[in-house]
């Protein structure tokens, strides 16, 4: 009898022993699930549609010409556009391939007045990659909601700030996630902004020189849905920066995926114990059978996704005189997309052991710098002093096997005496080295602008929502203007055929 469960065909090596119902409970959720919302050609094929409606409304090319072109791109399309063009061949030029094959060369042989495969291939270029950038904004922004659900669900939730994996002061775990929220806004201007430089239009630039046709790159501009048109004929040939731009603001999308991934695989260990995954995320051992991998946060936090994006950046960015690079970038689209669509689900169906979280803070002596602060303010002392006599007291402490609940007042004294910048007792009472070393009153202390306090955290939060409100419009903006200049070059198209 063979044995194959309903959804693990080709599910890689170790399917069968990581079958659901064994060590874990569901089978493995898929990493890749972003599809581009374009065409392949999409690019190419605007720039014949809207070149052809302005050459026959500028006279350029006889009206009767530019109908039967129109007519013809409307029966492509039927087709499928993507299809219709590999089968003509030609790449940039495949839409003139197209009608010739289709309407001969008396006909199709009219289109390419006033352009040249410089023009096509930065167009192609130009509209893939605004396309792309609106689906990562759309990312991004999914995951800093997520973030500033889980940042108020635990906005007092206490647990161990690290510094060299050591611990460092105490926080919230809402406060902590509010900073990836922070990093991602960040990224989202970056993003707005390669948006604003890529959707430039540079149909009319030709070779790099411009034309002796009497074009009107405004209008093609206006039909194609760019928000401005070149100023330099030259610069869209030589100026590939939005490209190098582009890789550049994925490249940090995904250095900000990668630091939240690589905190939730050191949490999932046995050591940390604050955070576990849901099952459709992890793997197994094949031998070791105990064992439940964080394998969706490995992925993410792997060097080899950071290190795969800058092939891709170098690769792509010395392709782009010979126009050629698309291929690498749409590999970092995807890799970005699938990354955060991958995190994002994973931080929804995460498990936060938020009580293993407070109980750390009882350990490494993680509000030394508390106790700083009350020898400054009541004892009068220098901080680097007050500094001193609690490194002292760390060491002592570590040598007897002590925790900052061991910490008497004696003993506090025996610190102060042995450190040579002090050399006497500090007479601090028990109650307010107890009041020092409680980590909930040291979180609810920080209330400086920024800071872990939970009254500061919710208005991080606060600011954050109205910000990812506005960038969310933006982008329907953004969207609904692309939309309305397609809507408005098929009823002018319409017109064209009907007049």
């Amino acid at each position: 009898m063979t044995f194959v469960p309903k959804g693990y065909k080709d599910r890689g090596s170790g399917w069968f022993y990581r079958i659901a119902g064994l060590r874990l409970t569901e089978p493995p959720a898929p990493f890749e699930t972003y599809k581009r919302s374009i065409p392949e050609f999409a690019g190419y094929h605007l720039f014949d549609k809207v070149h052809t409606v302005m050459l026959a409304e500028e006279g350029v090319i006889p009206k009767e010409i530019g109908i039967q072109l129109l007519n013809a791109f409307r029966e492509m399309e039927k087709e499928g556009v993507d299809e219709a063009r590999r089968e003509a061949g030609g790449v940039e030029h495949s839409g003139e391939a197209h009608l010739i094959q289709r309407l001969g060369w008396d006909v199709g042989g009219w289109l390419h007045e006033g352009r040249s495969s410089h023009d096509l291939a930065i167009t192609q270029h130009r509209v893939l990659q605004r396309d792309a950038l609106l689906d990562i904004m759309d990312g991004v922004n999914d995951l800093r909601e997520t973030l500033l659900e889980l940042s108020k669900k635990h906005v007092e939730t206490v647990m161990p700030y690290y510094t060299a994996l050591q611990h460092a002061r105490p926080m919230t775990l809402g406060f902590f996630l509010m900073s990836f929220v922070n990093m991602l806004e960040r990224d989202f201007d970056r993003l707005e902004l390669c948006y604003r430089h890529t959707n430039i239009s540079p149909m009319g630039c030709a070779e790099g020189t411009g034309s002796d046709f009497p074009l009107n790159p405004h209008r093609t501009a206006e039909l194609a849905g760019f928000d401005g048109v070149f100023e330099n004929a030259c610069d869209m040939w030589e100026g590939y920066d939005t490209r190098a731009e582009g890789f550049s603001a994925l490249g940090m999308v995904n250095d900000v995926v990668a630091r939240i991934a690589g905190h939730l695989y050191l949490w999932c260990s046995q050591e940390f114990g604050i955070a576990e995954l849901a099952d459709r995320y992890c793997g197994t051992s094949s031998i070791m059978s105990q064992k439940k991998n964080p394998s969706g946060v490995e992925i993410l936090q792997s060097t080899t996704v950071a290190a795969r994006h800058l092939e891709l950046i170098d690769e792509g960015y010395r392709l782009t005189a010979g126009g050629g690079n698309d291929h690498y970038f749409d590999e970092a689209v995807h890799l970005t997309m699938n990354n955060l669509t991958y995190l994002r689900v994973i931080l929804e169906t995460t498990s936060f052991n938020t009580k293993r979280m407070r109980e750390l803070c009882n350990y490494g002596f993680i509000c030394n710098a508390d106790l700083c602060r009350i020898l400054v303010q009541e004892r009068k002392l220098p901080w680097r002093t007050a500094h001193q006599i609690t490194a002292t007291m760390t060491r002592l402490a570590k040598q007897e096997g002590k925790e900052m609940a061991d910490i008497k007042s004696e003993f506090l004294d025996k610190a102060a005496r042995e450190c040579v910048y002090y050399g006497k007792p500090i007479n601090l009472s028990e109650e307010t080295i107890r009041e020092a070393f409680d980590p909930d009153r040291s979180v609810r202390s920080l209330k400086s602008h920024g800071s872990t306090a939970p009254e500061r955290v919710r208005e991080q939060i606060a600011s954050s929502l109205e910000w990812l409100r506005r960038d969310k419009d933006d982008v329907k903006i953004k969207r609904e203007r692309l939309k309305a200049a397609a809507d408005k070059l098929e009823r002018t198209i319409d017109v064209l055929i009907d007049g």
